[in-house]
């Protein structure tokens, strides 16, 4: 299966993904991180029931901290 994550392609390993094992897979922290699916955000206690499918746009986004 084939998505796009932030505007790149990106092929998964598997046919189904959750968010949480994308978010896993793609070692992304999740504290600090939003992430969309489609232009929408998906809250990060529903990131584990969330399946991604052919063709998502996911938009991930990381705070950053420092000065």
């Amino acid at each position: 299966m084939t998505i796009s994550i932030n505007d790149n392609p990106v092929k998964l390993p598997n046919d189904f993904m959750t968010i949480a094992d994308l978010v896993k897979w793609k070692e992304i922290p999740s504290q600090g991180t939003a992430i969309a699916v489609n232009n929408k955000l998906v809250k990060q206690e529903l990131w584990p029931v969330t399946n991604l499918k052919e063709n998502d746009l996911v938009t991930v986004i990381s705070a950053a901290f420092g000065g």
